[in-house]
């Protein structure tokens, strides 16, 4: 009998945006390399912030085989809108939270599970792999195991509900979130998290679990994206400062940018030579910050690039720039920026598993803090290392562990001892 994995997305391409892009790179190489019948269980949403037909291209040519489940007044393919403002991010998310549990995303449930009855009649999936967030998705991945009787894989950041990985202790949740999770965690058959560091605490909140119970498997980079780029990496006619996806202010993007103005003010003869890229979507709040210290003319911000001519874009850059406040998450863009052979600046927090990042990769700019001072600092360094041809050179034996066809190959034997679960 042929393998076979049922994926279980709630996001999925074509939705585009970062958080997407691990499933859909893993269903795709399980596929292409690793003789695996890949059946995707996705939801469409209601509307989309990006549209990618570029991802949901590849995974068709892949041979991956895609079940979206149609929603009440769903989007129109290539159909996008702006990001949710103020009211709906502040008021609206925090309401639809308190009111479903564990998350919204258990509205999917009864039509996910309709979908489900047909795929596993169709199919007869061997091993479900399922993504999250959210955690809904898990809850439905474990009834349609139970209905099924199917072992289930949960690929997954860390612990959602104890455990120092949460970054705001505040958020901890209820003993029935906990309860919740303690079912989850003991009826999977494996358990995929990005970091160590997420692995050793979720053995300390569960010590029913042990060390082969969990696998870590962080996001990577496609290097089908990249590999037509090696030739083009010289040096840019401009300092090309790229921040790729979402332009917010949940890490503390607006307090860089107010340091990009400080610095082009303190050094006007160098503003000419430098920019800042912007690849992805911004929200109003950035762009009036982008408005009102008049960065129009050194901000180039092209709006949302479909995922197979983002690299080209990424690749004409000096540096690639990502910011982060969680001491235990690493921004998963930063694992495909390694893949394309240029510097990172990273900055985040003292002590985070970002900064340690960093410091294992030799080639990263890296600041710890995000004062207006420290910001500056940073760009005048980043700025006379492109100027003086001194930029740090990324090594290839750092990069290649995060080859998503080599990452993809350990997740196949993981999927195949969990058919024997």
């Amino acid at each position: 009998m042929q393998k076979t994995v049922l994926i279980i997305s709630y996001f999925f391409p074509p939705m585009g945006l970062s958080g997407v892009v691990k499933a859909a790179k893993t269903a795709k190489y399980l596929a292409s390399s690793c003789g695996w019948r890949v059946i995707v269980l996705t939801a469409t949403p209601k509307h989309y912030y990006a549209y990618d037909e570029s991802l949901l291209q590849e995974l068709i040519d892949a041979g991956v085989h895609i079940y979206s489940t149609p929603s009440k007044n769903q989007a129109l393919p290539g159909q996008t809108k702006p990001l949710p403002g103020f009211f709906e991010t502040k008021i609206i998310e925090p309401i639809q939270s308190r009111m479903y549990f564990p998350d919204s995303a258990i509205k999917w449930r009864k039509i996910a599970l309709a979908a489900a009855e047909t795929i596993v009649q169709q199919y007869q999936p061997t091993v479900i792999l399922s993504f999250g967030p959210p955690i809904s998705n898990f809850v439905i991945t474990d009834m349609i195991a139970e209905r099924y009787n199917i072992p289930f894989v949960l690929e997954y950041e860390d612990s959602w509900t104890r455990g120092k990985t949460i970054d705001n202790q505040v958020l901890l949740k209820s003993s029935k979130h906990q309860k919740l999770e303690e079912h989850l965690l003991k009826r999977t058959a494996r358990i995929v998290v990005p970091t160590r560091t997420s692995k050793e605490q979720l053995i300390k909140d569960y010590r029913f679990l042990e060390h082969d119970d969990i696998m870590i498997m962080p996001p990577g980079y496609d290097s089908s994206d990249i590999d037509s780029l090696k030739n083009s990496l010289i040096k840019t006619k401009k300092c090309r400062i790229v921040h790729a996806g979402m332009a917010d202010n949940q890490h503390g993007f607006h307090e860089f940018l107010s340091a990009f103005a400080s610095f082009i003010k303190k050094y006007p003869e160098e503003a000419s030579s430098i920019q800042l890229c912007l690849p992805g979507l911004i929200s109003q709040a950035t762009q009036k910050i982008i408005d009102k210290y008049g960065l129009m003319d050194f901000v180039d911000a092209p709006g949302y690039i479909q995922h197979k001519d983002l690299f080209q874009y990424l690749a004409d850059c000096t540096v690639l720039l990502a910011i982060t406040d969680s001491m235990y998450k690493i921004p998963s863009k930063v694992y495909e920026y390694i893949g394309i052979g240029r510097p990172l600046c990273l900055i985040a927090p003292a002590g985070s598993i970002t900064e340690k990042f960093g410091l294992e990769n030799t080639s990263a700019f890296i600041c710890t803090s995000n004062k207006q001072e420290a910001l500056i600092t940073l760009l005048n360094e980043m700025y006379l290392a492109w100027k003086h041809d001194n930029l740090p050179i990324v090594s290839a034996s750092f990069t290649e562990q995060f080859n998503y066809k080599n990452l993809a190959g350990d997740l196949s034997v993981a999927l195949t001892k969990a058919i024997r679960f």
